[in-house]
């Protein structure tokens, strides 16, 4: 190792001066944890906001940015460990190279802004953002980003390869089964950044990243148990019914020459792709009509406007709402997802202030506020939960467009429970939430199982 740095240190000296010839340069010492990734690193630094970590390894460490890029990575395994160490130093930019392969990210975004396979690429992408001078101009917060058209292509691409690869392994499983590993492993990325499934002695975060690094540990026997084991604990503690068991899949991935290399890939994705704009832009291929539901931008519908006004605290646990997503896209689901959960939190208030204008008995005991309490709509305790379990039908006419509805549905409540920080104790049932469609949908119904009023036809499907 000694050696091995000596050399390395020979060999660094003219880069530096390209990179930053400034008295700024600090060394970054070296951790046991990441001794084989780095040898040498510098900090180099452009005011209190802006600082790059300059991670020199030995010739040959790094793998062919290119060669990633066509596999829908963005990490190889050094930049990975390196990016990570950066992020720990609260150090906003990395770069890594060997002196021949070179990367650099943004870290805070986890996100790749520029590769070279080769110097020649170095100096004519590099050279003019990490410099001295066009550091300290701030020219790395400047670095063009690849738009989210980019990383959803190569998401799709990653994806649709470990799909045909479970079905290679796996003679008989169906591909809608080999992709519904991958959509667990996207709402497993998704909940890393909005993690809502918080319980004493229950960390997703732990046993995720426990289950990686056995995966990139010498020894990874067991890996695939630990993943399906993973999978069944969701199942199981969560209610999470993409997780729940699916036997011809789970005799796939605990195979170790399976599931080792899935979760190494897994590791290498940046966080940027688990985004739901980015998953769900994913889909954004094949025939125009599905393409086109991937982008629709949902229309106002002036009859689930006047549904929903009409609806009061007696009629709200029945209220539901039905989705095409055939005719009106995915995106509809966020819309009148979000506009039933509007809708109980304006109905709530109202309860509020109905209840606080009845006078209350004085010889008022517990089991009457019990009864009281239970008397208030179900939709307004836990109001996302209602919304997907009893608010909302979404029809589908494929399989395809069931897993793309399904998926962003999932998402969409983790984020809305991410947001409004509210308790989350399970994921809802939504066996009666998505369903066939068996024809065309009766035009002008009335959106909703409900009549009204002044809406006498039953919802149906003719």
């Amino acid at each position: 190792m000694r050696e091995s740095s000596q050399e390395i240190t020979q060999l660094c000296e003219s880069w530096r001066a390209k990179l930053a010839d400034s008295t700024k340069d600090e060394p970054i010492e070296a951790k046991a944890t990441w001794k084989q990734a780095a040898s040498i690193s510098f900090v180099l630094r452009a005011g209190a906001e802006t600082a790059v970590a300059a991670h020199f390894v030995m010739p040959g460490t790094l793998e062919p940015p290119g060669s990633l890029i066509e596999r829908g990575l963005d990490f190889c395994e050094a930049t990975r460990a390196l990016v990570n160490v950066t992020r720990a130093l609260n150090i906003t930019h990395a770069f890594v190279t060997d002196l021949y392969r070179s990367y650099l990210y943004d870290v805070r975004a986890d996100e790749l802004l520029l590769h070279a396979d080769a110097p020649a690429d170095f100096d004519r992408d590099f050279v003019d953002v990490l410099s001295r001078a066009d550091i300290e101009r701030g020219a790395v917060a400047e670095v063009r980003r690849q738009p989210r058209s980019y990383a959803a292509r190569q998401l799709r691409q990653w994806c649709r390869h470990w799909c045909a690869h479970l079905c290679a392994e796996g003679q008989a499983l169906p591909e809608e089964t080999a992709f519904l590993a991958i959509d667990r492993l996207l709402v497993l990325g998704f909940l890393l950044d909005h993690n809502v499934l918080t319980r004493t002695q229950w960390d997703l975060r732990k046993h995720l990243g426990d289950l990686i690094a056995l995966a990139f540990s010498g020894n990874p026997a067991g890996c695939g148990q630990q993943l399906t084991a993973l999978f069944r604990d969701l199942w199981q503690q969560w209610n999470a019914g993409l997780f729940a068991p699916a036997p011809l899949l789970e005799d796939v991935l605990a195979k170790d020459t399976i599931a080792v290399p899935l979760l190494k890939e897994f590791a290498l994705l940046s966080r940027t792709k688990f985004t739901i704009a980015t998953i769900l832009e994913s889909f954004n291929y094949g025939e125009p009509a599905e393409k086109a539901r991937v982008r629709m931008v949902p229309e106002a519908t002036k009859e689930r406007e006047i549904y929903l006004a009409k609806c009061t605290l007696d009629t709200i646990d029945s209220a539901r709402v039905e989705i095409d997503v055939d005719e009106e896209g995915y995106r509809a689901i966020f819309q009148w997802f979000d506009r039933l959960v509007a809708l109980y939190e304006r109905l709530e208030v109202q309860s509020e202030a109905q209840a606080a204008r009845e006078p209350v008995p004085e010889d008022l005991d517990l089991l009457a506020w019990a009864e009281r309490d239970a008397a208030k709509p179900k939709a307004l305790a836990d109001k996302h939960h209602h919304a997907a379990e009893r608010g909302l039908t979404i029809y589908y006419a494929t399989a395809r467009q069931l897993r793309t509805a399904r998926l962003m549905l999932y998402l969409h409540l983790i984020s809305r429970y991410h947001q409004s920080k509210e308790p989350f104790a399970r994921f809802p049932n939504l066996d009666d939430t998505f369903k066939a469609r068996q024809g065309v949908l009766k035009a002008g119904r009335n959106w909703a199982n409900q009549p009204m009023s002044n809406h006498t036809e039953e919802s149906e499907v003719v």
